[in-house]
């Protein structure tokens, strides 16, 4: 972490807004028990500090039709033209992430899709990108955990860890 100095209060606020979002000021101050003042000044100050972006909505994307997921794997050139290529890949409709991968392949790209077709669109779109010299898509047919939030993917004394290192 940077240069953030972070205390117990914080540690609380930070995990009460990363387990339930947008929750109401006057019910985060009631829950941590500090004034709601302090939960404006801090949430202001996390986002100056770039600890807390937006506000975020997560949609399930089950309920929107995009229930398949796939990870593909890219294989592409080697060399700063790779970046180019993993920056035209994450324009890619459906596209949800892109990690540049030391080892066999380049890239990894996890996908959200409707169906076998918008599947078969997609991967096209990928073979066809430049910089692709050949891919692999795997279809994930059970997921054990899909957690965007940050903080609740850690137990409370990985965070305390976090928080006062």
């Amino acid at each position: 972490m940077g240069e953030t100095t972070l205390d117990e209060t914080d540690f609380r606020l930070l995990k009460e807004l990363d387990e339930n979002g947008d929750i109401d000021a006057d019910e985060l101050a009631a829950e941590l028990g500090v004034s709601k003042s302090t939960v404006y000044y801090r949430i202001e100050k996390y986002r100056e500090e770039g600890l807390l972006n937006g506000d975020i909505a997560h949609l399930n994307r089950h309920e929107l039709g995009l229930s398949m997921t796939a990870i593909s794997e890219i294989k592409t050139v080697y060399g700063p033209e790779a970046k180019e290529v993993g920056e035209r890949l994450a324009e890619l409709s459906g596209v949800q992430q892109v990690y540049s991968m030391i080892g066999e392949m380049s890239f990894y790209v996890i996908s959200h899709v409707r169906d076998h077709d918008h599947l078969q669109s997609l991967i096209e779109e990928i073979i066809e990108t430049e910089g692709v010299e050949n891919s692999a898509t795997h279809i994930v047919l059970r997921t054990f955990k899909e957690e965007p939030r940050l903080l609740t993917n850690y137990d409370d004394d990985d965070l305390e860890k976090l928080f006062n290192a």
